[in-house]
């Protein structure tokens, strides 16, 4: 704790800062300042009277002092030392203030003691259960560490199931149906992601308070640590403590070979022959897949993140492909020139679409990632053209959006032709419509919107109603500049094609980022 720190625990104390030098200094216990005192330790806040203020400083680091009293001095004398000098108004009761310190300290010191006996199990090899039986003792309740997927990696010795949901969680070994149910309803994962510290929250399914902290490595989240609000309330120094679990617990998942080893490894050469064309065909690859024990589903997509565009080390991979797998059970992968690459096979007729789509959206987002998928097609010989596809919608996506996330090659398509006319030497605003010259030059000289207003008309399929929600006017201003944009255009918009070439146009614009 530093004095920046416990001047804002102490915000409603009058404390005025009387000399400041370095106030981000750690300080780890408070001390009484005696008479004619010399000596003084920089890590050591001093309480004593201003009477009794030394008279000279001759150390080389700040020294930490909280006095209460007039200050004899003149001010040059101390604004000029190598002092922190905070004073105590003469109508507060210091003492109480000075209480309140040594409260501050001891829970500090509790922190420090918690995360002692956290580090002695991870030292001592005892595994994720030792370092969760341990953390029973430190937080005085019961706590869970589970994967993203909900399924319990340790629960803690001291745990007594005190509901039929409970008991039946342990005997699967994963959160129920019920309490996933809970979590995503009210986005439990998501707010954890952006707090800078642990959530708490009443779980109706149990009905108890629980606090929950996310674990990370390498910046992916690979699961979380719940404790339960059974035996005690929570304190104000549990938060910090389970903070600080949950980066010991991501040291100990690093070190087991669970996350080390490589998943699927017999299929990751199979799918490296696919992509460098060199499967065979169409029966060899489903021999070959018979041989490997490998029932495909008909229906494919390659979904790839290049890491021209995403650079990250070898054991961040790993865990990004664990998570993806996680999020799209089944699929197949391998690291080919310098991407990660998925098969994703469906029944036939069936889309990637829906939760699994959602969380594919959310994961990348959250991780700063940028992927792309291809077009589904259902023969395997196939694979090096679509995984090119997904590429493309992944580089274009981020060009023309610049934005992370999920880039499907079906809306990237129209950028993919725009990118071949112009390597070309194609001019593509020769290709725009001329009705879009017309409202860019009206809206510079007359500082009117009707280009964006085209935009969203086109966007929202001519629908008003949605058009002026997207656009925060009223119906009829949005009725009106339709109408102008028709006289000034010369355009009735009410033809297909000419519908389809505006839209196109503004595609242009989108690529070449004028709109």
């Amino acid at each position: 704790m530093n004095l920046s720190e416990m001047l804002e625990v102490l915000d409603d104390c009058p404390i005025e800062i009387f000399s400041k030098e370095n106030f981000a200094i750690d300080i780890s216990w408070i001390k009484m300042l005696t008479q004619n005192q010399t000596m003084f330790l920089p890590n050591i806040l001093y309480f004593g009277h201003a009477d009794i203020l030394p008279d000279d400083l001759q150390m080389d680091y700040p020294v930490n002092i909280l006095c209460y009293g007039d200050i004899k001095k003149p001010n040059d004398f101390y604004r000029h030392a190598p002092l922190n000098l905070l004073v105590i108004s003469e109508n507060v009761d210091a003492f109480n203030i000075y209480n309140q310190l040594q409260e501050l300290f001891l829970e500090s010191q509790q922190v420090i003691t918690g995360m002692r006996t956290f580090l002695d199990m991870l030292y001592s090899d005892s595994g994720l259960q030792g370092i969760a039986d341990a953390a029973y003792s430190v937080f005085g309740n019961p706590l869970f560490v589970v994967d993203n997927s909900y399924k319990y990696m340790a629960i803690s010795s001291g745990t007594v199931a005190d509901s039929l949901l409970m008991e039946q969680e342990n005997t699967l070994g994963q959160i129920a149906e019920e309490g996933i149910h809970f979590i995503r309803s009210m986005q439990i994962d998501d707010r954890v992601r952006k707090s800078s510290r642990p959530i708490y929250f009443l779980n109706p399914v149990h009905g108890k308070g629980m606090m929950v902290g996310n674990i990370t490595i390498h910046n992916i989240e690979v699961g979380h640590v719940m404790i339960y609000e059974v035996n005690k309330p929570f304190v104000e120094n549990d938060y910090e403590l389970l903070k600080r679990l949950c980066r010991i617990i991501s040291v100990e998942l690093q070190k087991n070979s669970f996350y080390k080893k490589n998943k699927g490894i017999m299929f990751t050469y199979f799918l490296a022959d696919l992509l460098d064309n060199s499967g065979g065909n169409n029966k060899d690859v489903k021999g070959r897949l018979k041989t490997l024990g490998c029932k495909l589903k008909e229906e494919f997509y390659v979904f790839s993140i290049s890491m021209r565009n995403n650079p990250f080390s070898e054991a961040k991979i790993e865990f990004i492909i664990n998570d993806l797998i996680r999020i799209i059970p089944d699929s197949l992968y391998v690291t080919y020139q310098n991407s990660i690459v998925l098969l994703i096979h469906l029944k036939l007729g069936h889309k990637l679409e829906g939760y699994a789509l959602e969380k594919l959206f959310d994961y990348l987002n959250h991780n700063q990632l940028v992927a792309g998928i291809s077009h589904n097609f259902r023969n395997l010989q196939e694979m090096r053209h679509y995984y090119e596809q997904s590429l493309k919608a992944a580089s274009l996506g981020y060009q023309v959006k610049n934005e992370f996330g999920l880039y499907k090659y079906e809306d990237m398509s129209i950028f993919h032709i725009m990118e071949i006319c112009e390597k070309n030497g194609h001019n593509l605003l020769d290709y725009c419509h001329p009705a879009l010259e017309v409202l860019i030059q009206n809206d510079k000289t007359k500082n009117t919107e009707f280009l964006n207003t085209l935009y969203q008309y086109l966007n929202f399929s001519q629908n008003t109603m949605r058009t002026s929600e997207a656009l925060h006017i009223h119906k009829n201003t949005l009725l009106y500049r339709i109408d102008k944009i028709k006289k000034i255009t010369g355009n009735p918009l009410d033809h297909g094609d000419e519908m389809i070439k505006l839209h196109f146009s503004f595609k242009i614009l989108q690529y070449l980022k004028i709109i």
